[in-house]
Order: structure tokens, then sequence, then C-alpha cells
């Protein structure tokens, strides 16, 4: 929206001038011998509430309050990786919010009770301030190069650890599951074995449809609703048992009925995945993170060493022996 401000007759040779503006910006403007000068603000109107927005309460708890700026200063002091995963959803956010909420009450309640006028309490107090800015100096100091690692380093030390990126075979599976536990009676595990036998010849017919047999015969509570699925597992986390007969299965195929120790299992392979490494593109930012990370603990080492080897430390044994406790 465009409108002509009216000038403020205090100012000599002030002209009226046509600005366009929003609603977080309705500031008055006067322009004298070419410049520009800012007036004011409604702040009251327009500016305040705008800021007030931006600050709001975010939790509370009785009588305490954390505000959005508290909980950003809470995000920000911590290492990005961290930082990423906080911020990554809602529900770390709302963890992080209830934290900081009974932090800060059993905070008031100590307070309260005067636990930070005891005098241990305040010399831990003293030393909890020194080593947080002890740990905050020393990141600055062993901070890497801005520029570190190069990409050739990055793809050097992927190539170095490929075996860390491996990924197992992947099967993506759906079951049908009876319960027998091994401690079941002959008869009734009997039936059961009966029952698993049929249902496998049920699934295994041309054009079955696994999904709904599952629904109606599957005792697993979670899966059964769902058709029987499980979706994609690795091999490792395969019950041996089963991950035996899948290993030798084609996709789409029905297995016979599997025994383990909590019943049997009809299982159908979806589809399946070969064992793999996980490119470089995937996990370029955690080999940074980690390279980092061991390059500023050598700086931090070798600047340690070298304040110890400019000035030795030396300790009185005689004075030492007096704090040995006797008991």
């Amino acid at each position: 929206m465009r409108r002509a401000l009216r000038a403020d007759p205090r100012c000599v040779g002030v002209r009226t001038v046509t600005l366009g503006y929003n609603q977080k910006e309705k500031c008055l403007v006067k322009m004298r011998a070419g410049e520009l000068c800012l007036v004011l603000c409604w702040a009251s109107s327009v500016c305040a509430p705008y800021a007030a927005a931006q600050d709001a309460v975010v939790g509370k708890m009785g009588s305490v309050e954390v505000r959005t700026s508290d909980m950003q200063r809470i995000i920000d002091a911590q290492p990005p990786e961290v930082r990423k995963q906080i911020t990554s959803g809602l529900n770390e956010l709302d963890r992080l919010v209830r934290n900081e909420l009974v932090r800060q009450s059993l905070l008031m309640e100590a307070k309260a009770k005067g636990w930070d006028k005891k005098p241990e309490v305040v010399f831990l107090i003293e030393r909890a301030k020194e080593q947080a800015l002890l740990q905050v100096y020393m990141s600055d100091v062993a901070r890497p190069p801005a520029g570190y690692p190069s990409e050739d380093e990055v793809k050097k030390a992927y190539e170095a650890n490929k075996s860390a990126f491996a990924l197992p075979a992947q099967y993506n599976l759906a079951q049908i599951f009876l319960s027998a536990p091994e401690n079941m009676d002959k008869q009734a595990a009997a039936a059961v074995q009966k029952k698993a036998a049929d249902l496998a010849a049920k699934a295994r017919v041309k054009a079955a449809d696994f999904a709904q047999l599952a629904k109606d015969n599957s005792e697993n509570k979670d899966t059964a609703p769902k058709g029987g699925d499980l979706g994609w597992l690795p091999e490792t986390q395969i019950l041996p048992e089963i991950r035996a007969a899948v290993e030798k299965m084609e996709k789409g195929e029905v297995s016979g009925p599997i025994r383990t120790p909590n019943g049997w299992h009809i299982v159908k392979l979806v589809d399946k995945k070969p064992p793999s490494t996980r490119p470089l593109a995937e996990v370029r930012d955690t080999i940074v993170a980690q390279m980092r990370l061991r390059r500023a603990q050598e700086i931090e080492r070798s600047y340690m060493e070298a304040m110890i080897s400019r000035s030795q430390p030396t300790v009185n044994q005689l004075e030492l022996s007096k704090l040995q406790t006797s008991k």
C-alpha cells in the first residue's frame, strides 16, 4: 500500500514523500536535503506486538515459564549434530521444553530452600562455571580450520573405512504367526502345527491373498491388522530360523511353516536387497564431523603439551602427603 506522509513542520526544507510499507514496517520518514531521517516506528501499535509474538511463552509449569528466546539459546548452545537432531521434529522440541520446565522448577525449589547459599554448593557452582569457561575457551582454541577436511581428505577417509558403512542384506517380509510356546501340551501343539501347515498350503497357492490370510489368522497383534507386514529388516535382526529360510527364497515366494521357540511362522518374501555400502553422499556429514572432532582433540592435546613444556608443573610432595587419607 502506498501513502503520502505529511512532513514534520519542525524540519526545514522537508517535503512530503510517498513510500510503500507493510504492516510490520509502519514507519514515518522525513526527508531533508536529500537524506532520509527516521522519525518514528509505530512501536506501540505494530512493532511491539510483533516483537512480543516472536518471544511468546512456549511452556509453563506452575509459576515457571520458558519463552521462545530461552529455548533458542539452549538450542544454539548445542553441537551442530545435536542441534540438528533437536530441531528435526516437534516431538524432540516438545521433550526439550518439558525437560527445561522440570529443570527450572527444581532449580527454583532448591533456591527457595537456600541450597545455593550452602558453602559446599557455592564451591561446586564456582567449579562448574570455571569448567564451562574452560570448555568454551578450549573449543575455540582447538577449532580446526574452516576448510578442514578437504574433499579429497573426506574421500580418502571414506575409502579407508568403507567397511564401517557396510549394510547387511535386507528383506521385506510379511508373516502369519501362530503362537505355540515350547511348554504347550502335546495335543494343543499338534493342533497348532496342523493349522500352520494348512495355512502355509493355502498361502502358497497361486494368486492367494496372503495379506487377508494374515489378517484372519495371524496371532501377532501388531502385524495382523497390516496383513502381516513386517517391513524392511536387516538380516541381523531376523530370527536365525527365519533367516535361514528367507535366504533361499525368491521374491514373492511363501515359506512352509517355520518353527521358533515362540511358535510357527509362515513367511512371505515381498522383496530383498543384497548387501551394500552406504554412498559417500549419505555419510559425508558424519565423516566430516568425526574428522573435525579428531583434529580438534589433536590440536587441544598439542596446545596443552606446549603449555606444559613452557612451564613445567611442580608438586610439593610434603604437602601432598597431608592430603593422603589414613583410612
